[in-house]
């Protein structure tokens, strides 16, 4: 870098100075309202997220209850299976593909809640 010469400064440019209401409505008027549009939008987008986390929150309870009531069926239906009379071995089969079938099911809604975690995240 070289340094500068006094030849190449410039003279100062001369600026109009505006009365104080002119510059206030001109220039600050026009800032302040959409300063204030913004935080108005803020405060809406805020909201709004509030209410779709909620909602997620919602949706992964109920997914839970329903997960948990059928797990407390299935354990019921156990020892159930465990005081009844012994039917033989096909019954036997039957029951442990009905409860293979509860696990199945129970094993998708998990993942599923998981998956909506996952996204719930990534938004």
């Amino acid at each position: 870098m070289r340094p500068l010469d006094v030849v190449e400064l410039a003279e100062p440019e001369e600026v109009e100075v505006l009365e104080p209401e002119e510059d206030f409505e001109q220039f600050l008027l026009p800032v302040i309202h959409e300063m204030r549009e913004d935080i108005a939008a803020l405060v809406r987008e805020r909201g709004r997220a509030y209410l779709r986390t909620r909602g997620k929150l919602w949706a992964m309870d109920s997914t839970l209850l329903q997960i948990k009531t059928q797990v407390e069926a299935s354990e019921q239906s156990a020892l159930n299976h465990l005081q009844g009379p012994d039917d033989g071995a096909a019954a036997r089969a039957e029951r442990a593909d009905e409860k293979a079938r509860e696990m199945a099911k129970m094993a998708e809604m998990l993942v599923q809640l998981v998956r909506r975690l996952e996204r719930g995240e990534s938004a």
